[in-house]
């Protein structure tokens, strides 16, 4: 089953990382976990796994991969100056004290703004034991997983290493385009092209391109909408948390507050959504107060649409929050048309 990742699934994730034997520097190697768990914990970084639930001995995990949304600048120096496996140098500028990952306020700035850049660089599968059916079963979930995680983000380009050349065929497929085949790197150092299954390739897309060329597996992350109920944080975290299947009960645990407290946010969120769409929940007995199965209804109608619609759990602009028209140029969002691969 594909599922999000969290801090218990950390060594995990980057053992698998690690057995794919990619080039990193000592340094670069060591301070991953740190980076990973500090990353994972400020929302910067998002962990998208597949486990086996059928096994009963070692790790679950069979596949992840990691998004991390990062700076224009990086974004820009990966398609043009960057040596291969990004990985490396993500971890040098989180080692220099100068991460090249936005922080939370960063990230939400930019998501509500001009949009958000994502790179895909750490990731990590297991062959052993599957058949070749079992891991077309992987793959597919991973990439349901990924567009579950990154839905409704307002994306303005995805830029992805792709490790071996089975993998660049997938991304290919997926609707990424060639970036860099990192050939003249190789060149320069005078360095021998690395087996097919660690060769590096960097691929990407756009929101231009993905609106040029739509019907891709990949275009479908860059098609959004604006929320309509603008739910404050703490109510897209219980939300959150609610669409994992947790209970009344555990949400409490989950987030630290009180069952009491957990009720009156419910109670919030149903009277925003009543207040906006009246007809999207059932409504409440004829007494004016919800039974429990009535609730349980309403949560699961509500749950149910925000599943097909994640932007209401992402970072927006306040309701009644209104532009001026010199605010409106500002945020005027940039294009991103280079699509010409560079060796």
């Amino acid at each position: 089953m594909g599922r999000e990742g969290s801090l218990e699934d950390l060594a995990e994730c980057l053992a698998l990382h690690e057995s794919l034997g990619l080039p990193y520097s000592a340094a670069s190697k060591g301070i991953l976990p740190e980076m990973f768990r500090t990353l994972l914990i400020e929302g910067a970084m998002q962990l998208f796994l597949v486990e086996n639930r059928a096994s009963w001995m070692g790790s679950r995990v069979v596949s992840f991969s990691a998004a991390l949304f990062v700076t224009d600048t990086f974004c820009a120096q990966a398609r043009s100056t960057l040596p291969p496996y990004l990985g490396e140098a993500l971890a040098r500028h989180y080692h220099s004290g100068k991460p090249a990952v936005l922080n939370r306020a960063q990230l939400s700035a930019a998501n509500i703004d001009d949009g958000l850049n994502v790179v895909i660089c750490f990731t990590g599968w297991r062959r052993d034991g599957l058949s070749w059916e079992q891991l077309r079963e992987v793959h597919e979930k991973q990439s349901a997983q990924f567009h579950r995680g990154l839905g409704g983000y307002c994306i303005k380009e995805l830029l992805a290493d792709s490790i071996g050349h089975e993998y660049l065929q997938r991304m290919l497929h997926a609707g990424f385009r060639l970036r860099r085949t990192y050939s003249r790197h190789f060149r320069k150092h005078d360095l021998p092209l690395p087996a097919s299954f660690l060769r590096p390739w960097l691929v990407g897309l756009t929101r231009e391109e993905a609106f040029a060329y739509p019907g891709s597996n990949v275009a479908g992350l860059f098609v959004t909408a604006p929320p309509r109920f603008h739910f404050n944080p703490s109510e897209q975290i219980l939300l959150r948390h609610a669409l994992q299947e947790e209970t009344g009960e555990e949400l409490a645990a989950s987030l630290c507050i009180s069952p009491w407290t957990v009720k009156k946010r419910w109670q919030a969120i149903y009277q925003r959504v009543a207040n906006i769409d009246g007809d999207l929940l059932p409504p409440i007995s004829a007494s004016g107060s919800p039974t429990a199965s009535r609730g349980a209804e309403r949560r699961r109608h509500l749950l149910s649409y925000l599943r097909q619609h994640p932007e209401e759990l992402r970072p927006s602009r306040p309701e009644r929050e209104t532009r001026s028209p010199r605010n409106a140029r500002n945020v005027s969002r940039r294009t991103h048309t280079r699509s010409a691969v560079i060796s």
